[in-house]
This record gives structure tokens, C-alpha cells and sequence, in this order.
């Protein structure tokens, strides 16, 4: 698995230098711009080192476009600019502005793990009100989103595992989709879970969303049955920020952490979103790459 996430990270950045060097002279005269969109967060810190290492790695591999941030939680936005005085606008006002601004050409990568509501409703279903409105726009996939991804995912995940014990695993929370009227309602998380099982990886797969699966309860009963005696806690999220320091690392009784540790087993707790995940950035560098094609 190693050896597949090394070759692809090779391929990811050579493509992007040789496509970046045609793409340059062939568009010259087109005033073009990524805009990389995320759910975002109102933590700094994993905002600098989450969503700006996938923003930094995007805006390495396409250097002449204008590079713009947005974000898809109207929530976040609102208590970022009351508490801490930064704007960032949603995708309709960023393409708005550009669409002002003379912009032709747009490449919009979503910084989302799945193909859920998010990615459907504020991404696609915003890019469809400008079709027209530009000579071209491309949108990039999510994370995990075709069959191909999954296994890369995992390696690239597999990058950042601490030295694991006898009878230890790696347990990932993950956020989980609220519906089932999206793609990745009851199937991502359990794909990803049958790549790293593939691997014969010692990693389990939860989701916040108990509607859908595989949830705490799914994840905790295979966690048993496959004999384990302790866990690290990792998010499986961009960002480590509200659920992977209270939902799944709090110290409510109602936390991962603390449920897994009321019944005797031993936990650790490795925080940091995959954002800030070298591996991790090349697959979205690839996905933008993808929708230039």
C-alpha cells in the first residue's frame, strides 16, 4: 500500500507541473481562478494547519490562478466575523465577485471528505446557478468519492498511525451524512472500512451521524469481536475541531473515549485533522486536476 501512495503522490506532482507549464501558454489571456471550499471551522489552529495545508498545496499547483476561500457552514462564517472578525463568503458571493471582476475560467475544489449534503446541495447545487455566467467552470470530487479513491485513502491515512501495540487499533471518527438522499449515505465510511480490512490494518471506522453506518454501536461491536484491548483516537475529519475534541475525546461520559474506557479498555487520543496530511493534500490536488481534464 505504501508503494501505491508513493507512486501516486509522484504522478500527482508531475502531472501538475507538466499540466500547469501547457495550461499557462494555451490560456495565457483568460483571467482564471481557484476557489478551494470548505465547511470551515471557527478553531485557528485547525484552520491554519487543516484547511490552509489543503488551500497551500492547491494554490502550489496552480499558480496562475487567483485564489480565493470559501466556506459552505453559514454558522461558522457568522461566528468567525461576531467573535473573531474574519469574513470568509459562502460560494455564491465569491463567484459573484469573481463573475465582477472580469473572471473566465474557474476551478473549484471542495475540500469535503464525502459526496454528501454538503458537496450536492451548497457546491453543486450553487455552481449550477452560474453555468452560464462563465466560459468555464470545473468542479472537483470530493475526498472519497470513486472506487479508485478509497484505497489511496487509506495509505495516505495509513502515513500518519502511531506505532501501534499488540491488540491496539487505530479507531476513526468520521462525520457521517444526516440523510440518505446523497451518494455517500451508508456507503463511504464502510468502503474505506473494507480497504484498510483489505490491508489487514488494525483500523476501525465510526460515524457521528447515528443514522448512518457504520456508527459507534457497529464500530464498538467489531472493535470487540476482533479481540482488540486498546485504542487511538484519530478524527477522520479535515478539521480537528468541536467533535473530535468533545464527541469523540470529551470528558462527558457520553464521549467515544469515555464510553470505550467505562468498560476497562485503555485509549490514547491523536488530534490534528487530515487536512495538514501531505498525503492527503496530493489526492485533492489530483481530484482539481481530475476536473481540469
Amino acid at each position: 500500500m505504501k508503494t501505491l501512495l508513493c507512486g501516486v503522490i509522484a504522478v500527482v506532482f508531475s502531472v501538475s507541473a507538466v499540466f500547469m507549464t501547457g495550461a499557462s501558454v494555451a490560456q495565457a489571456n483568460s483571467k482564471k481562478a481557484l476557489v478551494v471550499v470548505s465547511f470551515g471551522t471557527t478553531f485557528e489552529e485547525a484552520r491554519q494547519n487543516d484547511i490552509e495545508g489543503i488551500e497551500n498545496a492547491l494554490k502550489k499547483a496552480f499558480p496562475d490562478r487567483e485564489f480565493r476561500r470559501a466556506f459552505t457552514s453559514k454558522i461558522v462564517m457568522k461566528r468567525m466575523l461576531e467573535n473573531q472578525g474574519i469574513k470568509v463568503n459562502d460560494l455564491e458571493t465569491t463567484l459573484k465577485e469573481l463573475k465582477a471582476e472580469g473572471y473566465e475560467d474557474i476551478l473549484i475544489q471542495p475540500t469535503h471528505l464525502i459526496h454528501g449534503e454538503e458537496y450536492e446541495r451548497k457546491v453543486l447545487g450553487t455552481v449550477s446557478k452560474f453555468e452560464k455566467e462563465f466560459a468555464k467552470v470545473s468542479v472537483g470530487k470530493p475526498l472519497m468519492t470513486d472506487e479508485k479513491d478509497y484505497a489511496i485513502v487509506a495509505a495516505a491515512l495509513a502515513t500518519q498511525f502511531p506505532a501501534l501495540e499488540k491488540d491496539e487499533a487505530v479507531i476513526f471518527m468520521g462525520h457521517g451524512s444526516p440523510r440518505d438522499n446523497n451518494k455517500s449515505f451508508g456507503n463511504t465510511y464502510k468502503t474505506l472500512q473494507a480497504a484498510f480490512d483489505a490491508e489487514k490494518m488494525s483500523v476501525l471506522i465510526g460515524v457521528v451521524e447515528e443514522v448512518d453506518h457504520p456508527n459507534f454501536e457497529d464500530m464498538y461491536a467489531m472493535f470487540k469481536e476482533r479481540g482488540y484491548k486498546s485504542a487511538v483516537f484519530m478524527p477522520l475529519m479535515v478539521v480537528s475541531g468541536d467533535h473530535a475534541n468533545n464527541d469523540m475525546a470529551g470528558d462527558e461520559e457520553d464521549s467515544w473515549k469515555s464510553m470505550i474506557e467505562k468498560d476497562g479498555y485503555k485509549t490514547k487520543v491523536q488530534f490534528g485533522g487530515i487536512g495538514r496530511n501531505v498525503a492527503i493534500q496530493a489526492i485533492y490536488v489530483e481530484h482539481a486536476l481530475e476536473a481540469l481534464k
